[in-house]
Formats: C-alpha cells, structure tokens, sequence
C-alpha cells in the first residue's frame, strides 16, 4: 500500500537540490547514556532547541513498502549538526523515512500510530522533545553537558533506528534532518503537507464506515492518492453491496 510515492520522489529531488551531508551507520557504535526516564531539559541548562514554535519545524514519518526506495543507515544533514550551530534556537526539519512489510487496509492505521510512538521511547541523557504538534511539527531541547559530550544528529537518529528495528514489519529506515535556515525548512513543509493529511483521511476512511464521501474535508485527498482512491471505492462497493 503505496500512499507517499509523490511525496517520497519530492523529498529526494529536494535532498540532491540541496548542499547535503550524508553518511551511513549500519548499527549503534556506542550507547548514549539513558536520562533514566529524567529527561527535563531547563532553559537554563539548554545549547539548542530545535523547532521552536517561534520557527519554522516540521517532523513527519513516510514509508513505503519497496525496498530499493529506502537507504537504511543513511542520515541526510542540511545546515549546522547539534554541536556546530552559533544559534540557541534552529528550524527544524526531521523526516523519518521506512521500509516496511505487511501493511493492509485492517493493520496500516494502527502500525503507523506504532511507528509514531518510537520517539517517545527514547531515554537520551540531556535531550527533551518538549511538544509535538498536530501539523507536524516538533519541539525538542539539548542540554549544555548533552552538547558537550557530543550529542548529535547521527546519536539521535541511531537510537531511533534502533527504536524502529525492534519492530518486525520494520526493516530499513534513513533520516532527512534540516537545520540550515527557515526557508529551507519551509520548502519542506510543502513537499510534506499532504502527510498529514493523507494519514487523518486513511483514519477517517477506516473508522467512519458511514461517513458521506460527499462533505467529507479529505476528500480531494482522497481524490488525489491513488490508494486512498482504491480503499474508497472498495468501501462504497461494500456499502451498496454488504452481503455481497
């Protein structure tokens, strides 16, 4: 079940228009420190915060089920790493990209509400996510000694791999972080608007059977998701048709 193909195509034409840094991690070379379920991050003990809602932020997960589309291991930079940046306060951008295996129409909800919960399993000493938005967007903090003891992008997203590998329909997953400028996260948003939307309008699809098509908000989603379009009309036939 393919519903980000356009959005997937439009995230890598963005990565090779932009002056990227990648590299590859197979597997964590050391643990970071747990915060043991302490994870506060004061302003006073903060280096950086990322995604402030005073700047521009998005965070989104996209998979897909065709193995050759994902590079697992592969962490993509734009702009300044965690320890690098002058500024206390960055745009943020995280885009978390898997393969996975095995997702239908009765399982693809509930999997991904899995998936998005990984980041809230992290324990990494000195670093916060202090709120998640609704619009994607994310708000996180990284302490000073965190910063010191060389907290990184590459540290995050390899407890995150970790994280997302414990689950069995999960095999690669690659990381787009975006700290260069509010502009750039800001492209980055709009090549990632309709996930969210594509996701409230699989939920709606699953969990309203009777809704009417006709005054529903997602419709033109609907309409513009080929996969979205094929579950809607299986359930239309299904409804005209229940014994069938």
């Amino acid at each position: 079940m393919e519903l980000f193909e356009e959005t997937l195509t439009g995230i890598r034409k963005y990565i090779q228009e932009k002056n990227c840094r990648s590299v590859t991690v197979a597997e964590q070379k050391s643990a970071w420190l747990s915060g043991q379920g302490r994870n506060v991050v004061l302003s006073d003990d903060m280096a950086v915060e990322l995604g402030n809602p005073q700047m521009n932020s998005v965070s989104c997960l996209i998979w897909t089920q065709k193995p050759d589309l994902i590079d697992d291991g592969k962490i993509h930079l734009i702009g300044p790493d965690i320890g690098d940046s002058r500024d206390r306060s960055l745009p943020f951008g995280k885009i978390v990209l898997a393969h996975v295996s095995g997702f239908d129409e009765e399982t693809i909800y509930d999997k991904y509400k899995e998936m998005e919960a990984v980041r809230y399993a992290l324990d990494l000493k000195g670093y916060m996510i202090r709120a998640v938005s609704q619009y994607q967007r994310e708000w996180s903090r990284i302490s000073k000694d965190a910063v010191h003891n060389g907290f990184s992008f590459e540290v995050l997203a390899e407890a995150l791999r970790h994280e997302y590998l414990k689950k069995d329909y999960i095999h690669a997953v690659e990381f787009l972080f975006v700290t260069s400028s509010a502009e750039d996260v800001g492209e980055l948003q709009e090549i990632t608007k309709n996930v969210g939307r594509t996701i409230s309008a699989l939920n709606k699809m699953l969990s309203e059977i009777d809704s009417d098509c006709d005054e529903c908000d997602y419709n033109d989603v609907c309409d513009e998701v080929e996969e979205l379009k094929g579950m809607k009309k299986t359930r239309d036939e299904k409804r005209r048709n229940p014994h069938g």
